[in-house]
């Protein structure tokens, strides 16, 4: 089967796609992004693509030991390292690669061949890079806080086109539950005032739950791909066939899937809180306490690879990353930030806090609620300024003092 052509660039990695070639033209066969199709770029010809399966196959995770023990090659894949950031990924064997798409390192150790659970299925990339710069150069954009020339430079980092290892597991879950419910009831105190007072009271229960394609990354090296979850393995997921993967990078899994699995439980245990939570609502005012005991049965998994376009570019001696959700096109990057700019908004809050302060102290009843006003847009401002600090994994405790209308502590 004709193998698709190079999508990483030149400087990069290089492809021999002698293999890849139409059997009708002699063109290039590649997966086309916007067609979704396996075709040639000269007369458009398609071909489907061999599956290792005819189906996305789910695994019974008692098995999962046995499995990872066999230690099953990777079929005309190859492993290389960066040996400045720990990345492991596979190539096609004919490929070379020469960057590491995280880092930007050129320390790439020599290709050695892989062995271990191969992957079941893959996610297919949904958009191409030029509309994944696009979709980062809007993201950009709304960085309120970066430096100016910041905007100027993010896009000379080159995006990479690499698929991610997940494992996604399916669960049934019954869970014990014990808290307490609070029933809220108003009383009148000595002078006649009346406040709202809550009664506790001990409660217990049971709750369940079916769970489908819990996704956890099996990379030890990507902290921030939360950050542009979900994908949707349900319905997108296809067999796993090798002409997906040629021309991107693949990075190999680094965390087991029995390890995972505890990381997996921690996100549906969280989901059976919340139905803990909603079940004692149902009876109750308020809840608090909730402590759960939860046994999962019929525990499958699947090793998927889900794609992501990654770059790193340079700014002052630093280097920043960032990953766009290969599907969706949600963005999660790091960038620096302008400490004139933030000064500026820090001074413009004070100024807001301070003149509302004068119009109220003055008793001026028409002033102090255009201070008011005014002080709402701005904490609201400063709100949306919090946030957009905050979805960048890095917070402001000047801004947030600021932004909640408390002044500087």
């Amino acid at each position: 089967m004709a193998k698709s052509p190079q999508e990483i660039p030149e400087s990069q990695v290089h492809v021999d796609t002698e293999t890849f070639t139409c059997p009708n033209c002699g063109g290039v066969m590649k997966f086309d992004i916007n067609s979704q199709k396996f075709a040639c770029a000269a007369c458009k010809t398609e071909q489907d693509l061999e599956t290792l399966s005819e189906s996305v196959r789910e695994h019974d995770f008692k098995d999962y030991l046995a499995r990872e023990a066999a230690s099953i090659p990777f079929e005309g894949m190859a492993a290389v390292t960066c040996q400045n950031c720990g990345l492991e990924m596979t190539l096609d064997d004919k490929q070379v690669a020469a960057v590491c798409p995280m880092c930007g390192s050129t320390q790439i150790a020599q290709a050695k061949q892989h062995a271990g659970i191969p992957p079941e299925g893959v996610v297919p990339f949904k958009f191409d890079r030029q509309d994944a710069q696009n979709r980062f150069r809007a993201w950009a954009k709304k960085r309120w806080f970066a430096p100016n020339d910041f905007k100027k430079l993010y896009g000379e980092g080159a995006l990479s086109g690499m698929y991610l290892p997940f494992w996604t597991y399916d669960a049934s879950v019954v869970s014990r539950y014990r808290g307490e419910g609070g029933r809220r009831r108003t009383v009148k105190d000595k002078d006649g005032k009346t406040r709202t007072v809550t009664d506790w009271f001990p409660v217990s229960g049971w709750v369940t739950s079916e769970f489908d394609d819990v996704q956890v990354c099996a990379s030890e090296k990507e902290k921030r791909i939360n950050n542009i979850l979900p994908y949707n393995t349900i319905e997108n997921t296809k067999p796993y066939a090798p002409g997906y993967l040629s021309g991107y990078y693949a990075e190999l899994y680094t965390i087991r899937a029995d390890k995972a699995f505890d990381t997996a439980k921690d996100i549906m245990d969280r989901t059976m809180h919340s139905l803990a939570d909603k079940d004692i609502r149902r009876r109750y005012d308020d809840s608090r306490n909730i402590k759960l005991k939860s046994t999962f049965s019929n525990v499958t998994y699947k090793h998927l690879l889900l794609p992501v376009w990654s770059s790193a570019f340079g700014y002052k001696g630093k280097t920043y990353n960032y990953l766009i959700n290969g599907e969706t096109g949600k963005v999660s990057g790091q960038r620096p930030y302008s400490a004139i700019k933030i000064a500026i908004a820090a001074l413009i809050a004070v100024a807001a806090i301070v003149l509302g302060v004068i119009l109220f102290s003055g008793n001026d009843t028409a002033g102090a609620a255009s201070a008011q006003s005014t002080y709402g847009r701005d904490n609201s401002w400063h709100g949306s300024v919090k946030a957009e600090i905050q979805s960048s994994g890095r917070s402001s405790g000047m801004i947030y003092c600021f932004s909640n209308g408390r002044g500087m502590s």
